[in-house]
């Protein structure tokens, strides 16, 4: 029958939710320890028996050549005569210490246990939780020692140093909230787990677990930016047609997003649809500003956004907190100014063929690194070769096939009156003439039917040979034409 001791480590591994093999190692170690100390410094070993709680107490020592530690060493010669096969270097037990308690204080064997125990469930609690960084977790405070903020997650403590909490964030006991698992920190001495609320990962996890189309990877979340307890912005994409990415992350009436609001005690949240193309993103993450134009310059990575005058402050942000947001979460270096100062650069500056006819002006600053500024150079250049531009997308190739053709037709147009019908007869046919060439052609074949309308409408006989029937049989007979007097009752035609 197991005696008190046996009884007191089963309860004791109940309590502290340890395996009982964890608690008899803790307190096999606390018991070396004692004997040890008690023994003149002798190496110790005990070994308790889980079935019958019996302990025995023995005396280690090291097979040595020539003794000069007689506590410590034992002969070799010596130690040969108990284990023949035993070389120099190794243990053997060399005797017995009767186990008497009454040698040892029992405080100080509580105190060793105890500490040997919380030992054991700090490694317990690091092995748990080496699988769970970067994942969320609920936690209570429990107390703040300094100015690190300790919390209880439930299985084990952790620690929310300075560096990871929110300056505009006010910690008190008992509150509860949401971290995530930052890190274990074998360092740190009593709570090797530590926790943040500023990380980023914490509002990727909320909106994990508050939008079900994310977690279900429909949505994806492709950046996001944030300044802790201030602002930040997220930009998702929806991988279906169909799905707004906006709308599911704002949620009906938006409690989606209110319920990440108030988890992150109010900080301000942006959701915004992410782009392939790098100007209609610029223009989305500096929402809730309106953008008028934006000037891209791939070899510097960086843009100038022109915004109307009155939304200017609303584009830069308090502090500059919203442009810096932005050039953030589109990697790219944004540089804001008025329409104001972009109205007196277009006095200076005319505008360019290509503004002209319609070629927006981030395209029209792509195509001239192939050199292509003219109508006449583009017309027959758009191709898909044209994707291979930086920043080219299939949106602006298929502007620049819907404008170019319309441009050519405008030019003809202008420059020369025509029917709609004939330069959309000229414009479809051609496809290696220039705007120009074809307005010389139209031109040319304006002329010819001019001179044809010309000689149709000339009469054959003079008003004043009218009457004069020699004039009229020296003309060459030819065949009658519309509107040509050949005989003089004709003229009842013409009264009629």
């Amino acid at each position: 029958m197991k005696n008190e001791l046996m009884l007191a480590l089963t309860a004791l591994a109940h309590d502290r939710s340890l395996p009982q093999s964890v608690v008899l190692s803790a307190i096999q170690s606390a018991l070396e320890h004692a004997y040890k100390k008690d023994a003149n410094g002798q190496e110790v070993r005990v070994d308790l028996d889980q079935d019958t709680g019996n302990t025995v107490v023995r005396t280690i020592k090291v097979v040595v050549e020539a003794v000069e530690d007689n506590d410590l060493e034992i002969p070799l010669s010596q130690a040969q005569n108990h284990f023949p096969d035993i070389k120099v270097g190794e243990e053997v037990t060399t005797g017995y210490i009767e186990p008497d308690p009454g040698r040892i204080t029992a405080q100080t064997v509580r105190q060793l246990v105890l500490q040997k125990l919380r030992e054991a469930e700090r490694q317990l609690v690091a092995n748990e939780y080496s699988n769970k960084i970067g994942e969320i977790m609920s936690g209570t405070i429990t107390r703040i020692e300094g100015r690190d903020v300790i919390v209880s997650l439930g299985r084990g403590e952790a620690v929310m140093p300075p560096q990871e909490q929110v300056n505009s964030e006010k910690y008190r006991v008992g509150q509860q909230l949401k971290f995530i698992i930052q890190k274990l920190d074998q360092e740190r001495r009593g709570h090797e787990i530590v926790v943040s609320r500023s990380n980023v990962d914490l509002l990727r996890e909320l909106f994990v677990l508050e939008v079900p189309e994310i977690s279900s990877g429909i949505i994806e979340i492709k950046n996001i930016v944030r300044e802790p307890g201030s602002r930040s912005k997220i930009a998702v994409n929806s991988t279906q047609q169909g799905i707004d990415a906006v709308g599911a992350c704002v949620g009906l009436r938006g409690l989606r997003i209110q319920n990440v609001v108030n988890e992150l005690l109010g900080e301000k949240i942006d959701v915004i649809e992410w782009s392939e193309d790098p100007v209609e993103f610029i223009i989305k993450s500096l929402s809730p500003s309106d953008v008028e134009k934006v000037l891209l310059n791939s070899t510097e990575n960086s843009a100038q956004v022109t915004v109307p005058e009155t939304q200017l402050s609303l584009a830069i942000g308090k502090d500059g907190q919203n442009v810096r947001l932005a050039a953030r979460l589109c990697g790219w270096k944004v540089d804001i100014t008025s329409n104001t100062n972009s109205n007196e650069n277009e006095d200076v500056e005319p505008k360019t063929e290509l503004a002209k006819a319609g070629v927006d002006s981030n395209t029209e600053e792509l195509l001239k690194v192939l050199n292509l500024t003219k109508i006449d150079q583009i017309k027959n250049t758009i191709n898909e070769d044209l994707l291979n531009i930086t920043g080219m997308t299939e949106k602006r190739l298929k502007a620049l096939r819907d404008v170019i053709p319309s441009s050519v037709k405008e030019k003809i147009k202008e420059e020369i009156q025509v029917d709609e019908e004939i330069v959309e007869k000229i414009v479809s046919d051609s496809e290696v003439f220039s705007s120009d060439d074809l307005v010389e052609i139209v031109e040319s074949s304006k002329n010819d039917d001019s001179q044809l309308d010309k000689e149709d409408d000339k009469p054959a006989v003079g008003e004043k040979d009218i009457w004069n029937i020699d004039s009229i049989v020296k003309k060459k007979s030819a065949k009658p034409k519309k509107g040509v007097i050949r005989f003089a009752e004709d003229i009842d035609d013409l009264k009629k």
